[in-house]
C-alpha cells in the first residue's frame, strides 16, 4: 500500500501517483471512492485535514462518475498540494538546494570513489532538472559541480585536466562527465562504498527532521563526528606533501628575508668612532668614504661588493 509522511513533503506527488495506479487497476473511477481511498493510508491528523478540506464533500447530485467541477478529485488533490508548499512539480527543486549540497558536500570532503559516484548522481539529478527547466545554465552547472571537490583533490584533477585537454579555455568550466572521470581516475584504488561522512549528503532537501537524513527512502541514523582511517585518501602521501610545501614555502622566506636585510651592513653614524672598513674603534679612514648620498662606497666610488657571511666591509674589500 502506498504511504507518505507528512514531514517528507517531496514525496507526496509519489503517493498519489503510486495510489493513482492502484485505482486505476482495481478499476476505481468514482471521485468521492477516490477521495476516500487517498485518505486511508496516511497518518489520521493528515487524513482529517484533508477531509476537511470543502472540496472533499461531494454534492448529493452527483451519484456518477462525472463529478463536478468542486467535487472533482483532480481539484481536491490540487487543493491538498497548495497546503505543502515545495511539493509542486514546478518548484521540485531550485538553486538554492543545489548550492546548500555543494557546500555540504565540500564541508564532508570526498575520500573514495564512492563518495564521488554519490556526488555525481545526486548533483545530475538536481542540476538537470534545473536546467531543463531553464532554472540553470550549462556553464553554471559545470562551475557548481567543480565547487564541490575539497582543495587538495581539485588541485589534482585540475592538474590532469590540463594535460588531457590542452586546448581548453581558461575561463571556461570543465566538462562535468570529464571532471567526473577524471577524479575516478584519481581516486583509483579506494573504497567503493560511501565513507561514513558522506552516508547522508543527498538532496538540497532530503528531511526536515534534524541528524536524520534519507537516502534512497531510507533512514539513516544520525551521523558519526569521524572518519575511519582506512577511508582516508592516502592521508600519510597528503601530509607528507603539506609538511614538504610549507618547509619550502618556510626556506624561501627566509633566504628572501636574509637578502634583503644583508644587501648592506647597517653604516654609522657620521660621528660614530667605528670604522667602517676594518670594525675597530677610533678611526674611520681608509679605501672607503662617505658617498653624497649617504652611503659608504669604495674610494672609486663603486659599491662594495655583497657577501652576507662576511661581517666588515674590509673582509668584503680584502675578498
Amino acid at each position: 500500500a502506498p504511504k507518505w509522511d507528512e514531514t517528507k513533503p517531496r514525496e507526496l506527488g509519489q503517493y498519489f501517483k503510486e495510489l493513482e495506479y492502484l485505482l486505476h487497476d482495481c478499476g476505481v473511477t468514482n471521485h468521492t471512492q477516490m477521495k476516500e481511498y487517498a485518505t486511508r493510508y496516511v497518518f489520521y491528523d493528515t487524513a482529517d485535514i484533508w477531509t476537511g478540506l470543502a472540496k472533499f464533500s461531494t454534492p448529493a447530485t452527483a451519484l456518477s462518475d462525472q463529478a463536478p467541477a468542486d467535487a472533482n478529485y483532480e481539484t481536491w488533490k490540487a487543493a491538498i498540494i497548495r497546503l505543502y508548499p515545495g511539493t509542486e512539480e514546478s518548484t521540485k527543486y531550485t538553486v538554492s538546494n543545489l548550492q546548500k549540497f555543494v557546500q555540504d558536500t565540500f564541508n564532508n570532503s570526498i575520500y573514495t570513489i564512492g563518495d564521488l559516484s554519490m556526488y555525481y548522481r545526486n548533483f545530475t539529478h538536481i542540476a538537470r532538472w534545473l536546467v531543463q527547466n531553464g532554472k540553470l545554465y550549462r556553464n553554471e552547472e559545470c562551475c557548481l559541480f567543480q565547487q564541490g571537490f575539497p582543495t587538495l583533490l581539485w588541485v589534482r584533477i585540475a592538474s590532469r585536466l590540463e594535460v588531457v585537454f590542452t586546448d581548453h579555455h581558461l575561463e571556461e568550466p570543465y566538462d562535468m562527465e570529464a571532471v567526473f572521470e577524471v577524479g575516478k581516475w584519481k581516486l583509483h584504488g579506494t573504497n567503493m562504498a560511501i565513507s561514513s561522512l558522506n552516508v547522508g549528503a543527498a538532496h538540497g532537501s532530503c528531511s526536515t527532521t534534524p541528524g536524520i537524513i534519507l537516502v534512497s527512502g531510507a533512514s539513516i541514523a544520525p551521523l558519526p563526528t569521524s572518519l575511519p582511517a582506512a577511508n582516508y585518501v592516502k592521508k600519510e602521501e597528503v601530509d607528507a606533501a603539506i609538511a614538504a610545501a610549507v618547509l619550502s614555502a618556510m626556506t624561501r622566506i627566509e633566504t628572501m628575508l636574509s637578502n634583503t636585510f644583508a644587501t648592506q651592513p647597517c653604516a654609522n653614524l657620521p660621528g660614530s668612532n667605528l670604522c667602517h672598513f676594518c670594525g675597530e674603534v677610533g678611526h674611520r679612514q681608509g679605501c672607503i668614504r662617505w658617498a653624497a648620498n649617504g652611503k659608504v662606497v669604495l674610494s672609486s666610488a663603486a659599491l662594495i661588493p655583497n657577501y652576507p657571511e662576511l661581517k666588515s666591509y674590509q673582509e668584503r674589500v680584502d675578498e
